[in-house]
């Protein structure tokens, strides 16, 4: 703040016999004006004061001078108190350095021990992803390239010492993916492990005395994927299962070890919609739940020697941070945009952490026009929206925004007109579709803690919202049979993962494929339209037992959900190595047409597309770039 420059009263200040009011040129004290006024009401009293009159006036003047000038010290002592308040709190503002502002993502920082050099993915466009290694004491210097190959690097981990780096390295062009260790000084790497090729996130961490590498993984007689130890001081690193693998309701990703190395955090996901940490004793196996009614856990690290834990969490698309006390549970707010995968030099104890902020918007592509279209944009802002399904008897979309702060559904015309928010559950809401009738939305949102997802059905008549009544708990997108009487859906189960019809009746069910399907659509009241993990667009009868037969062969089809089926076309999203493709695909004539070629990552490859039969076009989920840099802040600011 600016130091004040005092000014002093003036000396002598003439009487004015007739004042204009509000307008005088005269910075008058407090003082002074008493004074005035003062001798203003004597001389109206008597024109000839007498000496006592004189003294006694001039005793009052005196008196009221001394209580002015307390005042005016008491104005300016509580100035300058609250300058210092002010400066105070100026000072106690957390300053924010970044590292990175190059174009594209800079994502998954990880620094050196001694917190001077830090790793980090880079994903550009069109670029293959590598590890990047930045020098934070000359950021003005260009990062080092660590990996140089087409394959995928992201996650890594420093040893305690600051010679090793670890990381995982996928490569799809060759199908194969190991967790490497490299030597810093010599670029030396040494393979460790293998690890699986469908996964997106490769987590890992090492504890404290450098031994053990903590990794994502899944073993070749392992039902699912968990977290596995590599030990580091074997000749073949051999790597035994860490997490539960049958008979548990959860899947393992995340972990970090404490910097005592007795305990291991990890988070721990029920399904897509939940996912919390939990706190394991390495030694007993002791587990404690530390967070809850989480969404997606987006990054974990310890602080130093304390009991200090700071994590991310990814809540209705948006990012925030939190640190929990170990020792007694209570959790504080960091108040960082964009919050997500932090990460701790664990001797300087600066914090790092990636910057993400992402939008997503309604945008359409008008087919068979005179003139080639691009996309135009139906609903764009500051807020998401996302998994689009249109009617045509009702002449509406429906779609999930975080416009109200949570994950609602909400419906609209086809050019974005007439919002209507129709739920207000303040709880994730995923993938709505309409009944073919137009009178109800299917949807999937979680359940109770610890309890899985459900299918909700929301009824535009009543403005309902009813659960689903189903023997399953964990579910995946949901559509409807042609009589809009059943719900068809992807059941997760221990033995297997398949389509099931579910009747909103009585809750009866019926299993409808036996070849892994994920997600399906009913074109008539027994032939289904279904895709699975192996590429490709398949049908089947449902009232066959028999696997379906491929329609659409892989090389031509490898998307799992952003398709759609109208009228027999088959409309899709496909993906190349340096862009994006959305083709229709005649099914009775088995002609494919390209429509339009789009930037990679400029369409959610996971979301949804549907077709507007009155418009000829086609409506989805679009996205720019993301931009992500990484900062850093010193723990010191935080606590």
């Amino acid at each position: 703040m600016p130091e004040p420059q005092w000014q002093n009263s003036p000396s002598n200040i003439s009487k004015v016999s007739n004042p204009e009011p509000l307008e005088s040129s005269i910075n008058y004290s407090v003082d002074s004006s008493i004074k005035n006024s003062v001798y203003q009401e004597q001389d109206k009293a008597n024109n000839q004061p007498t000496a006592n009159t004189t003294a006694l006036t001039a005793n009052k003047s005196k008196a009221i001078n001394i209580n002015s000038t307390h005042v005016l010290v008491t104005l300016i002592l509580s100035l300058l108190v609250l300058l210092y308040i002010q400066q105070l709190a100026s000072d106690n503002d957390i300053k924010i350095t970044a590292i990175t502002k190059h174009p594209g993502s800079e994502l998954f920082p990880s620094p050196s021990p001694d917190g001077r050099f830090l790793v980090y993915s880079q994903v550009s466009a069109n670029q293959p992803t590598n590890l990047f290694m930045k020098d934070t004491h000359q950021v003005e210097l260009p990062p080092k390239q660590l990996t140089f190959d087409s394959a995928i690097e992201r996650h890594s981990v420093w040893s305690n010492d600051g010679q090793y780096l670890y990381f995982s390295r996928k490569d799809k062009a060759n199908n194969s993916c190991y967790y490497i260790q490299l030597k810093v000084a010599s670029q030396q790497e040494t393979q460790l492990a293998t690890c699986p090729m469908q996964g997106v996130y490769y987590y890992l961490d090492i504890s404290p005395d450098d031994q053990t590498l903590a990794v994502y993984n899944k073993g070749g007689l392992a039902k699912r994927t968990g977290i596995y130890f590599i030990d580091l001081s074997s000749k073949n690193f051999a790597m035994t299962r860490f997490s539960c693998d049958r008979d548990c309701s959860y899947k393992d990703r995340d972990m970090s070890f404490s910097p005592d190395g007795k305990y291991l955090a990890v988070s721990r996901r029920i399904n897509r919609l939940s996912e919390n940490i939990y706190l394991i004793n390495l030694a007993t196996k002791e587990t404690e739940q530390l967070t809850y009614d989480e969404e997606d856990i987006v990054g974990m690290s310890w602080f130093g020697d304390s009991q200090k834990l700071v994590f991310a969490a990814q809540r209705a698309d948006n990012r925030f941070g939190f640190v929990i006390d170990i020792d007694n549970r209570v959790k504080q707010a960091l108040n960082l945009t964009g919050f997500s995968y932090p990460s701790i030099a664990k001797q300087s104890q600066q914090l790092y952490y990636q910057e993400r902020i992402e939008t997503s918007s309604l945008v359409s592509l008008q087919l068979n026009d005179a003139i080639a279209s691009s996309p135009f944009p139906v609903l764009k802002s500051d807020f998401t929206y996302e998994s689009p399904d249109y009617n045509p008897i009702i002449d509406l979309i429906v779609f999930s925004s975080n416009e109200s702060g949570f994950d609602e559904l909400w419906s609209a015309k086809p050019d974005g007109s007439a919002r209507k928010q129709l739920t207000n559950l303040k709880q994730t809401l995923r993938y709505p579709k309409w009944s073919h009738d137009g009178q109800n939305v299917a949807f999937l949102a979680p359940l109770s803690e610890d309890r899985g997802d459900g299918i909700y059905i929301y009824s535009v008549k009543n403005e309902r919202v009813t659960l689903l009544s189903s023997p399953f708990f964990q579910h995946n997108r949901p559509n409807w049979s042609m009589d809009d009487k059943q719900i068809i859906s992807a059941i997760y189960g221990d033995k297997h993962t398949d389509l099931y019809s579910i009747n909103i009746a009585d809750s009866s069910t019926q299993r409808l494929t036996f070849d892994g399907a994920r997600y399906g659509v009913m074109i008539s009241a027994e032939t289904l339209l279904y895709t699975k993990l192996r590429k490709g667009l398949w049908q089947k009868n449902i009232n066959d037992r028999q696997a379906g037969e491929r329609v659409i062969e892989g090389d031509f089809f490898n998307t799992l959900y952003a398709w759609t089926y109208e009228q027999g076309h088959v409309y899709y999203q496909k993906t190349f190595d340096d862009h994006y493709q959305l083709i229709s695909y005649d099914l009775k004539n088995k002609v494919q047409t390209p429509l339009v070629r789009l930037p990679l990552n400029s369409i959610y490859k996971n979301d949804s597309l549907t077709y507007i039969a009155t418009e000829d076009r086609l409506l989805y989920t679009s996205s720019s770039f993301p931009q992500a840099n990484i900062n850093m802040v010193t723990s010191k600011q935080l606590f």
